[in-house]
């Protein structure tokens, strides 16, 4: 074997893919590989994976490059005759050619599996008529719908082989077969798939001049419906159902444009009206834009259903955007004038733009009322009194008009509310009852408790309670779930018997095939912890029927499979928690939770049942102090020393709250070096004091209570090797590193030089946590799986996570989804935590109130809200960042502007205030020449102003807009301000 693990070195290295080379040495070495057994040939796997990479040293860093594309041909073709359905990780440098080679002389019987296996990113190159000439050679069984819609959309492109030469397009070729049309093509309306970007492939093609017509698929498609080589009609309705199979927003825009290809004529949108309003519950707004379109045609036909439309319009005021409700009011306007007894029902509905925090809208639904409502209506006039808060001062206007048009609406409005003169006036300097009761809320003084008993964490009350907890290990949706169970399962495994381990074996089943086949660390992690427990019970098993040992062995058997090419039981399954790493990047910030688990192990094989310190009593990650002191009292009794990682997650996690209590509990309780840590982290001047025995946990105490301070004691501590401001997370962010690539087209807000930190991992102490953040990446922040259980480590001062979030993930281009989805997460965990925002959080504030994404903004918007009520945002700051951000140009103005009107004005008359001083900071720090959008900002300054009764006061403010009034666009908005 030893030879032959040289000779696989020795060709690969050499290898050079040429048809005459493939023949004499591929082949036959492949060939030979095959007179073995499976077992020995797969001995040459760890061979094959070390040759896939090569390693080399650069600037003083270890490196790692993936092989030439010609070794990386020569070790996919071993690794297949070689490997099991999850170890062939190099498939996709297996084409046609190869693989027509490789079958007659070996066919694994994984084969299909594999190729059809969707939820692997490994897989062979080969396109789809390739893959239906597998299937025409009898190799490939079947082709599942998923991997069909996956490659069918590139089967119009033509290959020309040289790389200098753009590839052309035929869509004749979806006529090849008839089982294209007939049954294929519909997979792409049930399945991802990649029909978007080829479409727009071929038709860039066509604008090049690449091909002589546009052959993308959805032109293709519209050709042979009218011509009869697909039905038409199925067509329609299979497009419309694509809105509610969950695609993503380029998927969904793809379909939704291609509706509108179709062209439907009359009679076809009116036998298609209920499936096109179901489309209104789309979570994206292009089809929904579509929908409506096309609504807008045909709202004036006698087949309409125009009162089913108003009804199910309705909800689409909340979500839609501007242009949409402009589509709504126009098509809106078509039904009234068709059916004037709908006037009415039209009115209220549209009294909905009201709640919009757009001029336009408002002044469009004001003049509906106005041309089409009833001025003696009650129930019209309950409803405008109740909107008239939210009502702009133009709205305003229009509406006090209205109201003024007959003597006998007057009347109606003396009744309900005084007198219409009283109404009117009351109109137009907003200080009717309604608006005065809308904006009376003012922030509550009572402080927020932390820790209160309905956001304690329910522990397991009995057995059977921490049995079906155990059982939902890998379906939590909370960190504290997580946390708790584990912390449970030291304090429940004494009165496990062997009938509780009997039901424990599905989650351990469970456990093992995550192992085998998961790519996401946190979770693998967490299951090679449960089967390390398992691991423990197993081998303390001295019953004479040896269930826990057999029980072991039966989840391997099963893991084992009756497939004879799987070779050998994969041993990763039941690796050790103290082997594991994550398996694709060097990041550490997992490393503490191993070796905190490894402790816990340790203590249920030692028989420690004392209680996790770092277990939280309240969510989202909070430890009452006195609880904490508590359990360290019990160790102090028990004379036992706490482990160090939990000890500092404890410490990171306590709630600083109701410090006097807990002071006068840790005096009562603790002693020596323990009360004199409590007391440096809730007494505000005491410092600390010797002796320092747990060294990393003094550290921690010192972020928690001043996060900004370098203690001067902790300057001599072994594990203090790291510059402060690494541990805090105060970074600068002065201006933004120029670009180094042409194509990288994204704005990043903050570009952290991660390499920097490598410089300090040789000599680092690794025995803080926070030590283990510093070496991370982006690919373990990603969403809610990775980032909650990081950030619930620290909630107190999230701020050295939330800077690499901001650096991965907040760019101001065309944010991917997980850039949406991880910067949404980070906001909402700020939310549910109650420290104050520092730099970097106010930074990730600022830039997600700029962000392309509108959930992101709203998020951004609750957050401000909040914050300034728990009083723990530096207004002015955030005012500061605003105007740094713009100037940087990252972002358009206008998406703050909107974003301030949807949710940030007239949420109570302190907010308003509070928005006031944001606006005048952030105007004063806009760059001297006027930037795009800065008309709106001046507009939402005015409204804001006159709503607050308030006056331009501030001197810096004043001379900036003067010197603006030298732009024709601003002069009249600035006039009006300087005039209040």
């Amino acid at each position: 074997m030893e030879e032959l693990k040289h000779e696989l070195e020795k060709l690969s290295k050499a290898y050079k893919d040429t048809p005459e080379i493939e023949e004499k040495v591929l082949i036959p070495f492949i060939k030979k590989l095959l007179e073995l057994p499976m077992k020995e040939r797969r001995k040459l796997l760890p061979v094959i994976r070390d040759l896939q990479w090569i390693k080399g040293r650069f600037a003083g860093f270890s490196s790692e490059t993936f092989c030439s594309r010609d070794r990386a041909r020569f070790l996919a073709a071993v690794q297949f005759v070689c490997a099991n359905k999850k170890e062939m990780d190099m498939a996709y440098d297996i084409n046609f050619d190869l693989i027509c080679k490789l079958l007659p002389l070996y066919c694994p019987t994984w084969l299909t599996d594999f190729i059809n296996d969707d939820k692997s990113w490994n897989n062979f190159n080969l396109s789809y008529e390739e893959l239906m000439s597998l299937m025409d050679m009898g190799y490939l069984k079947e082709l599942a719908p998923s991997r069909i819609a996956h490659v069918l959309p590139g089967c119009i492109r033509v290959a020309t082989g040289d790389p200098k030469k753009k590839d052309s397009f035929d869509s004749n070729l979806l006529l090849k077969r008839d089982i294209i049309l007939k049954e294929h093509i519909w997979t792409i309306f049930e399945y991802d798939s990649s029909v978007s970007y080829q479409d727009d492939s071929a038709k860039s093609a066509y604008k090049e001049g690449t091909t002589p017509q546009d052959e993308s698929i959805s032109t293709a498609l519209y050709r042979f419906s009218l011509d009869g080589h697909i039905d038409r009609n199925r067509l329609l309705k299979a497009t419309l159902t694509t809105f509610h199979r969950g695609f993503k927003k380029d998927m969904a825009g793809w379909f939704a444009g291609f509706f509108e290809t179709l062209q439907p004529t009359t009679e076809e949108l009116l036998s298609l009206q209920e499936e096109m309003m179901q489309v209104f519950t789309s979570s994206y707004t292009k089809p929904i834009n579509v929908m409506l379109q096309q609504f807008k045609k045909i709202a004036a036909e006698d087949g309409f259903c125009y009162q089913e439309f108003v009804e199910r319009a309705t909800t689409l005021f909340f979500s839609s955007p501007k242009n949409s409700l402009f589509t709504i009011y126009s098509i809106f306007e078509k039904i009234t004038a068709q059916h004037p007894e709908m006037g009415e029902t039209c009115c209220i509905t549209l009294c909905q733009l009201f709640l919009k925090k757009d001029e336009s809208l408002q002044k469009k639904a004001a003049g509906f009322i106005t041309k089409y409502g009833d001025a003696s209506s009650s129930v019209l006039q309950e409803t405008l009194q109740a909107y008239q808060p939210e009502m702009f001062q133009s709205a305003q206007t229009t509406i006090a008009t209205f109201n003024a048009q007959s003597t006998e609406n007057a009347q109606s409005i003396n009744k309900t509310n005084n007198t219409e003169t009283a109404y009117i006036e009351a109109v137009n300097t907003e200080t009717t009852t309604t608006a005065a009761a809308f904006l009376s809320e003012e922030p509550s003084t009572e402080t927020i408790r932390i820790c209160r008993e309905d956001n304690r964490i329910p522990y397991p009350a009995n057995k059977e309670d921490f049995l079906f907890q155990l059982s939902r290990l890998f379906d939590m949706e909370e960190s504290w779930e997580t946390d708790t169970t584990i912390a449970a399962i030291i304090a429940f495994h004494p009165q496990l018997d062997e009938e509780d381990f009997s039901r424990m074996e599905p989650i351990f089943q469970r456990a093992a095939n995550i192992v085998a086949s998961s790519w996401m660390p946190y979770e693998d992690l967490l299951a090679t912890f449960l089967l390390e427990y398992q691991r423990l019970w197993a081998q303390a098993d001295t019953t004479p029927q040896g269930f826990l040992r057999n029980m072991f062995t039966r989840l391997e058997e099963k893991l084992k499979g009756i497939d004879s090419n799987r070779g050998a039981y994969d041993e990763r399954a039941f690796k050790r928690l103290a082997d594991w790493k994550p398996g694709y990047s060097n990041a550490t910030c997992f490393i503490p939770f191993k070796k905190l688990w490894i402790d816990v192990i340790c203590r249920i094989k030692g028989g420690n049942t004392l209680p996790l310190l770092s277990a939280p009593t309240h969510t989202p990650a909070y430890i009452q102090a006195t609880e904490l002191i508590q359990r360290l009292a019990a160790y102090q009794k028990a004379g036992t020393k706490p482990n160090t990682w939990d000890f500092q997650l404890a410490i990171a996690r306590c709630a600083m709250e109701d410090k006097e209590e807990a002071i006068a509990t840790a005096r009562q309780l603790l002693k020596d070096e323990y009360l004199h840590l409590f007391l440096f982290l809730l007494d505000e001047d005491t410092q600390p004091e010797s002796p320092y025995n747990h060294q990393p946990a003094w550290i921690t105490a010192g972020l928690v209570k001043s996060p900004e301070t370098e203690f001067k004691a902790f300057k001599s501590f072994s594990c203090s090797t790291l510059p402060h401001n690494y541990l805090s997370g105060d970074y600068g962010w002065k201006k933004l590193k120029p670009k180094e690539n042409s194509y990288d087209t994204d704005k990043h807000l903050l570009q952290l030089e991660f390499y920097k930190w490598h410089e300090y991992t040789e000599r680092n102490s690794h025995q803080l946590w926070q030590e283990h953040l510093i070496i991370n990446s982006r690919y373990n922040m990603d969403d809610s799986r990775y980032m909650e259980p990081l950030l619930c480590c620290f909630p107190n001062h999230p701020e050295p996570l939330i800077a690499q979030i901001i650096t991965c993930y907040m760019s101001f281009g065309t944010p991917q989804e997980d850039s949406k989805r991880s910067i949404a997460h980070a906001l909402r965990m700020l939310l549910s935590f109650h420290c104050p925002l520092r730099e970097m959080s106010l930074l990730l504030l600022g830039g997600s109130l700029l962000f392309a994404d509108k959930t992101v903004r709203s998020y951004a918007a609750e957050l401000w809200v909040e914050g300034l009520t728990a009083g723990r945002i530096n207004n002015h700051r955030v005012g500061e960042i605003l105007a740094r951000l713009v100037c940087m140009e990252l972002a358009p103005l206008k998406r703050f502007t909107t974003q301030v009107y949807e949710s940030m004005y007239k949420r109570s008359n302190f907010h308003n205030r509070q928005l006031e001083e944001l606006l005048t900071v952030f105007i004063c720090g806009l760059p001297d020449k006027p930037v795009t959008g800065l008309k709106q900002l001046l507009e939402l300054h005015l409204e804001l102003l006159t709503n607050n009764h308030s006056k331009v006061t501030d001197e810096q403010l004043r001379q900036r807009l003067q010197e603006w009034t030298t732009s024709s666009n601003l002069k009249k908005v600035i006039t009006t301000l300087n005039n209040l």
